[in-house]
């Protein structure tokens, strides 16, 4: 069980019913009578425990749908006959509750406490995007029908949903762990919109400090006390270029030698960069955590999110000082014309391994063929000497 010290921003509960259910007859009841919410005298005992929140017409909006923000009539009469369908052919309800804590909503800007108005239109629109990431997540994207309804009536505002499928195409009513994160996730992002918070952290990711690097010798004087430490890394490359990569394995053992290269270059040139990449990728922890809460399975959501962005920085960064090591390498030994003729060839008849092998094989056997005459040349030498001793 997961435990919070902090309200979280969303909160998003779920169960499903049976068509055999009495909340199955009682919410396409309150479908049918949706339209006399004005008559306060609205006998409650039509209301299921899940269908009571709708049932004051000063505390819920009015019924909404994946195409309409107001039902009208027909629009109502359609539903009804939607749900009924549904409940004929045995059908499971799935509900749905989105709860907000009104404190996050009012610094997203949704909703004031002092006025009491709230952006309909914004709760309403993420719960749209919601539902479209469970159905197409669960596969029921063309045969779901769902409704739903936001609520005043508790001190936490909220709203309900109800799915079911006309002709049902599944029998199981536990939906996945991952469309339930995704879900709560599609409401959270769509009311927290940190997208040009997140472009500002890859910016000084990518732009400053990688693209930084790219432009910039290790080699040159400035950077003279990195020089032995980038060679050492250079010295201990594998003998094959393509494995010159971050991720490879056979980089392991001096992948933490090229961190603290990246270090030291960081420390040096990007010091400011640092410090303020640290900060916003804090500041976006504590969004996430104000928004999903801290319990053991919400933190999950964020808990690595600074440490992969860091992560992403060293891959970006060793990855630059390979590249530099290649360049670095290719000055040292320069390929022949010949040789980058035949290499290209090689690459474009897609035989560049079994060309090269032939290459190494010809070479092999130049050699022991020089070797081997050298040898007979040798033993002619002193064959020769001694037949010129004899006749002395």
């Amino acid at each position: 069980m997961s435990t919070s010290t902090v309200t979280p921003g969303v909160v998003l509960k779920t169960k499903f019913i049976t068509s055999n259910a009495k909340a199955f007859d009682q919410y396409v009841n309150y479908v049918d009578r949706e339209e006399a919410k004005g008559d306060k005298q609205l006998p409650s005992q039509m209301f299921s425990l899940y269908n009571h929140y709708m049932d004051d017409p000063e505390k819920t909006s009015a019924l909404f749908t994946e195409t309409s923000d107001h039902l009208h009539n027909d629009d109502k009469e359609d539903l009804k006959h939607a749900f009924q369908h549904a409940q004929e052919n045995k059908s499971l309800m799935w509900q749905d509750v989105i709860t907000f804590d009104n404190q996050w909503l009012e610094k997203q800007g949704i909703y004031d406490r002092k006025t009491g108005s709230l952006d309909d239109k914004a709760l309403k629109a993420v719960t749209r995007s919601s539902m479209q990431t469970m159905l197409k997540k669960e596969g029921m994207e063309q045969s779901a029908v769902w409704s739903a309804a936001i609520h005043r009536n508790t001190d936490n505002l909220h709203i309900h949903v109800a799915t079911v499928e006309p002709e049902p195409t599944r029998e199981r009513g536990k939906r996945k762990p991952k469309t339930l994160d995704a879900m709560k996730g599609a409401v959270v992002n769509g009311l927290q919109d940190r997208s040009h918070e997140r472009e500002q952290i890859n910016q000084i990711i990518r732009g400053k400090m990688v693209d930084g690097k790219k432009e910039q010798s290790t080699l040159k004087w400035r950077n003279r006390e990195m020089k032995p430490l980038f060679k050492d890394i250079y010295e201990r490359l594998p003998e094959k270029k393509r494995h010159w990569n971050y991720g490879y394995n056979t980089l392991n053992p001096i992948r933490p030698m090229i961190d603290q290269l990246t270090t030291k270059y960081l420390e040096k040139h990007h010091p400011n960069d640092l410090k303020n990449l640290h900060q916003r990728l804090d500041r976006e922890v504590d969004e996430m955590k104000a928004a999903y809460g801290d319990g053991t399975k919400e933190s999950k959501r964020y808990e690595n999110y600074k440490t992969n962005k860091i992560d992403d920085l060293y891959k970006r960064m060793g990855n630059a000082f390979l590249k530099e090591m290649k360049s670095f390498d290719d000055q040292l030994h320069p390929k022949s014309k010949a040789e980058g003729k035949e290499d290209r060839h090689a690459l474009r008849h897609g035989r560049s391994s079994g060309i090269a092998m032939q290459q190494s094989l010809n070479r092999m056997n130049r050699s022991m063929k020089q070797t081997y005459q050298e040898y007979m040349n040798d033993m002619d030498h002193e064959r020769l000497e001694r037949d010129i001793e004899r006749e002395r």
